[in-house]
Parts: C-alpha cells; structure tokens; sequence
C-alpha cells in the first residue's frame, strides 16, 4: 500500500496542477486579453491537444518496455528502449513541428476560424508551434521518471513549471500588454522548464535509467502500438467536444454550447484525477510485469478499482450536493440558464465512475503490453459508443436525456472491459496458482 499511495498521490497532484494552469491560461485571456482572442485560443487548441496525443504515443508503450526490462533487471536493455524513445520522439517532434509550420494558414482554415479570429489564431500558433517538440518530450520524461522510481520529482517539476506559466502569464499579459503572444510563449517556456528538470534527473543519474549510446529504432515496433490506445484517448477529447457542441448547437443552441462548456471545465478536475490514478499504476503493472508476478499485478488492479470507484462517487456525490456552488464559479445566479446548467451538471456526473474504470483499463491493457485490447476500448469509447448513442439520441430522444449520453457510452464500454479484463488478468492468476 505504502508503494501504492507513493505512485499514485503524485501523479495525481501533477494532474491537478495540470488542470488548474490550463484553467488559469483561461483566465488571463478571458480577462485582459478579450472574448474574441479567449475564442482564438479555442480554435487552437486541437495542434495543443495534437502535441500530447504524439508525446503520449511515443511515451506509453516505451514506459512499458522500459519498466517490464527493469522488472527483468534488464538495465541495459531498459537505457536502450528509453534512450531510442527519447530521440524517436526529438526527431518526429521537430519534422511535425516543420509540418504545421508550411501548412500553418491551410491548417487555421480547417479549424474553423472566421475573418474575425483568424490573425489571433495565426498568432497565437505561430508562438507556440515552435515549442511543440517539448511539449512531447515533456510528457515522455514525465512517464520515464515515475517509472524509474522518482514520481515526487515528476510531480515537482509539474508543478514549478505551472508556478512559471503562471507568473509569465500575469508578466507577459497583464504587465507587457503582449496579449496572446504573450500567452503562448509563457505556456512554450513552462514546457521548456519542465523538459529541463526532468532531463537533468537522468544526466545526473539518481535512479536506474540513464542515457545509452545504444539506439535500436526496431523498439518503435514494440512500444509504439502500446501508446496507440491513450494517443487515441487523448484525440478523442477533441472529437467529444465537437460532436457535444454541433448537436446542442441543433438542439439547444448557444445556451446549451454554454452549459456544455461549463460541465467541461467541471468534469476535467475527476477526469484528470483518474488520469493520475492509471498513470501512477502504469509503471507498477509494467514493473511486475516484467517481474511475471500476477499476484501483485492483481493486488495492484484491486486498488485501482477500488481508488477510481471511490474517487468518482466522491466527485459524484460533490456534485449532486454543491452543484449550484460549483456552477456559480462560472456562471452567475441571476443567468437564465443558471439553473439549467446545475441540472445537467448533476445529469452528466453519472459517468464519472464509468470515466475512470475506462481510464484504468486502457492504461493497465497498455502496460500489460496488449496494445490491440488498449486501441479497442479507446475506439470503443470514442468514435464508436459515444456516436451511436449520440443518434439514437437525436432519432428517440430529446432533452436533457443528451446529458446521459456519456455515462451510457462509458457504461456499455465498461462491460467489455470487464470481460477482457477476467479473460487477461485473472486468468493469469489461475495460470500462475498452478505452477
């Protein structure tokens, strides 16, 4: 237990951190810089988003192989698998980077932005594009030091780059007056900091894992696959917002786009926690994996299960008895939909356990190294569930019922999850109780 809450109290704080400096990136251009450049920013975000989902692709599955290696007591190995993720990683990130960059006003087109916010747009990618090979890098040493044994470090360089966001923004912004320049490149240095401290971690060798002169490019094969299923997690993020707002846009209109963003600027704070629980289990399940040991890995899922349950009925339960509290951060009492928004707020918390289960499996999947399992509950969840419900919903429903969608998608995911899940993990331990 004690190594349990060691992991995982870290990633979760490093989560938080995570979600507050977005939420404060959110205040500052809301409040000096302008309505139409907080939009801007919107319109941007999916390249953001793009920059985690690769980092996320390279990380995952070269966290698994690095600690199934250590497991095996593999050094070797694992500096090899690690050192090769690091460069794959620089190397893709910087061509990407090149990429947006040629195609950067074609790119502005296909993300929607009008006359109006178009040069915001324009600016604030052109300022933050160049950074984008560190936002990947970022997030694949942040995996890398947890599973080489350091997650208070991970953790504290999250947070000192949030602290360095927040005070460039506030210099940039409000002393500086460079609007969404000035926020871009706050949020661009923040991920620089962060690369940094987390590089130096392993140029002054504390733990296990060092760099190697060793690069064998033939890993990519192994853990690339790996990181498919939360790459896909990461996209589909993306693809629930746009699919939410085009059909309360239908339905609703503004006022339920409105209400949507609201619950979504909620629901990041359980999202991100689950986030933290699988992310801090992850190098846990690659160790004993390694290590073949299907009585702690079962020990470990057991814990999972239980930490995510508990956590989405505290977050639930939240909700249902704070929600006008909760909305009134973002809304004011006297706004018509006000109360509305509270209503579905409490309507769409349903999910939250679901979320987390959901989060865990894919996470668990890929550090099992069953790459295929992690892709299918990804897909599962997002296009697939998510879009099927979301017609029927339109054909037979209407209403309020739309704020049940994602509990019934994450839901009907969870059962198929649970059905891989006694087909892997626990067969595994009846395998390993007769030997």
């Amino acid at each position: 237990m004690k190594r349990f809450l060691k992991y995982i109290i870290p990633s979760i704080l490093s989560m938080w951190v995570y979600a507050l400096y977005t939420m404060v990136d959110g205040f500052f251009v809301s409040n000096f810089c302008g309505e139409i450049e907080f939009s801007a920013v919107n319109i941007a975000m999916p390249i953001v988003t793009s920059f985690f989902a690769l980092g996320i692709l390279f990380s995952i599955g070269t966290q698994a192989l690095v600690g199934f290696n250590l497991g095996r007591k593999n050094i070797k190995e694992a500096n090899e698998v690690f050192t090769t993720g690091i460069v794959s990683i620089l190397i893709f990130g910087i061509l990407y980077t090149v990429l947006i960059f040629v195609f950067l006003k074609d790119i502005i087109g296909f993300l929607g932005a009008t006359s109006e916010t178009h040069d915001y747009v324009y600016e604030y990618l052109r300022t933050i594009v160049p950074f984008g090979v560190f936002f990947m890098t970022t997030y694949q040493l942040e995996v890398l030091v947890k599973v080489d044994g350091f997650p208070i470090i991970s953790a504290l360089s999250v947070l000192v780059a949030a602290l360095t966001n927040l005070i460039l923004d506030y210099i940039f912004i409000v002393d500086f007056g460079w609007d969404l320049f000035g926020a871009a490149f706050a949020t661009g240095i923040a991920q620089v900091v962060s690369t940094v401290l987390m590089t130096a971690h392993f140029l002054k060798r504390r733990g296990n894992i060092a760099f190697s002169k060793n690069i064998n490019f033939k890993n990519l094969k192994k853990t690339i696959p790996l990181g498919v299923g939360d790459a896909m997690a990461e996209v589909a993020i993306g693809y629930t917002v746009l699919l939410f707002n085009t059909t309360l846009q239908k339905y609703m209109g503004q006022d339920g786009v409105i209400i949507y963003t609201v619950i979504s600027y909620v629901s990041i704070f359980a999202t991100v926690t689950m986030t933290g629980i699988a992310q801090g289990l992850a190098p846990l399940f690659s160790f004993e994996n390694g290590r073949n040991d299907t009585v702690k890995i079962n020990k470990l899922v057991k814990w999972g299960f239980l930490s995510v349950v508990l956590i989405g009925a505290v977050f639930i339960s939240a909700v249902q008895l704070f929600s006008k509290e909760i909305v009134g951060f973002f809304l004011s009492e006297s706004s018509e939909i006000f109360n509305h928004a509270t209503d579905s707020l409490m309507k769409y918390s349903s999910a939250y356990i679901f979320i987390g289960i959901n989060v865990l499996m894919v996470t668990l999947f890929a550090s099992l190294r069953k790459g295929k399992f992690a892709i299918f509950i990804s897909l599962l969840r997002t296009p697939i569930f998510i879009t099927i419900i979301m017609k029927i919903y339109e054909i037979a429903f209407s209403g309020d019922i739309i704020w049940f969608v994602p509990a019934v998608s994450e839901m009907l995911t969870c059962i198929i999850s649970m059905y891989l899940l006694n087909k892997i993990v626990f067969k595994n331990k009846k395998m390993a109780s007769t030997n």
